[in-house]
């Protein structure tokens, strides 16, 4: 009796409880060590799996590093836990928008703002979730409530000019991103929005300007170096571009868009071998995801390796048969092997699909779709 009595009190000692592996992580954080604070929050979660706390602040943690898939899991987990925690509603419907889950994203938001109707988060979610819908006058009334409830609130201003942004109202968008930095010169979704405008308009060093500020506040930010890479690539510096997207992968090897970016410039360099690698790790990761398919086809064609390429696109197809892209890079495969005949048929079924490009081929050969 002595010796068990004895081994159950040096396990006890040797074992941290619950509240002070929530400390330790918390402490953590504040030195900026995040990843022994999700260590710390994982070994809670195993230890006392009944309580919402170490779900809760591990998905604030993970969502901060741009992991938004399992952030959303873990904040089910503690609303499963705790149903009135209006701030995990709030979290999770953000980073269901991040992923363009409008559609849960508006339903959570909905329960975000019946437990807080103040929360500017949850009342920009709801903007976003609408915006999706279509309703853009509905989405800014939302949006300008999220400024209402917290002026100083830089997501809101965010919010407001993604809403400007789909409807065409570049100039009003770029305003709002800059509104966002004054409110909160530390907000990187700003600098990103600002950068992706830049980007669209031309204005590569903007872009690049704007970018690197974003990232002095966060520098492993994957969204950041990713539209970094997307803004060198169309100055024409690969060298740069190339540097930025690998760095994406440096910190998350998972990242498929930076992937297909990566075979992308690879294939415009000819360097086909290395394109196809990357094209090929794309599809490992995201088989269901045509991309890396239409990547490797391009690839193939561009090779002069019209079998294998007419074999990607195939493959392209089965995971979504309903990309008019795909119907254009067969065309333009057809169009180098003389085959005349498929290369009319590929453009009418990209025609059919709505293709601005296949409708315009066709009506200056006479065709019709």
């Amino acid at each position: 009796m002595l010796m068990a009595v004895m081994c159950c009190c040096a396990l006890c000692w040797g074992q941290d409880t619950y509240d002070q592996l929530m400390a330790k992580a918390a402490n953590a954080e504040e030195l900026k060590l995040d990843d022994r604070a999700e260590g710390y929050y994982r070994e809670a979660i195993v230890l006392a799996d009944s309580q919402y706390s170490a779900y809760y602040r591990l998905a604030l943690l993970l969502e901060k590093k741009e992991y938004y898939f399992e952030a959303i899991e873990l904040q089910r987990q503690a609303i499963a836990r705790m149903d009135t925690l209006s701030a995990a509603y709030e979290h999770l419907a953000y980073c269901l928008v991040e992923v363009e889950l409008y559609e849960e994203a508006f339903n959570v938001a909905q329960r975000a703002v019946e437990l807080n109707p103040k929360s500017a988060s949850a009342l920009s979610s709801m903007a976003l979730a609408v915006n999706d819908q279509g309703n853009y006058t509905s989405a800014k009334s939302w949006g300008l409530r999220a400024i209402e409830a917290d002026p100083k609130y830089a997501r809101g201003y965010n919010t407001l000019g993604i809403i400007c942004y789909n409807r065409g109202n570049d100039a009003d968008a770029i305003q709002y991103f800059r509104k966002a930095i004054q409110a909160d010169p530390s907000n990187i979704d700003a600098y990103y929005n600002l950068g992706t405008m830049y980007c669209i308009r031309n204005n590569y060093e903007s872009a690049i300007t704007n970018i690197r500020k974003g990232l002095q506040y966060e520098p492993k930010s994957l969204r950041l170096y990713y539209c970094l890479g997307r803004a060198y690539w169309q100055k024409g510096d690969d060298a740069r571009a190339i540097a930025a997207y690998e760095r994406v992968l440096e910190y998350d090897s998972t990242y498929v868009r930076a992937y297909l970016r990566l075979g992308e410039i690879c294939c415009a360099k000819s360097e086909f071998d290395r394109s196809l690698a990357y094209f090929r790790k794309a599809v490992k990761l995201e088989p269901s995801n045509p991309d890396g398919y239409k990547g490797m086809g391009k690839t193939y064609t561009d090779k002069g390796d019209y079998k294998k390429a007419l074999t990607s696109y195939q493959k392209a197809l089965q995971a979504c048969e309903k990309d008019a892209r795909i119907y254009l890079l067969m065309a333009e495969l057809y169009s180098k092997q003389g085959i005349t005949a498929k290369e009319q048929s590929s453009y009418k079924k990209a025609a059919k699909l709505g293709n601005k490009t296949a409708q315009n081929w066709l009506v200056r050969r006479g065709l019709t779709w």
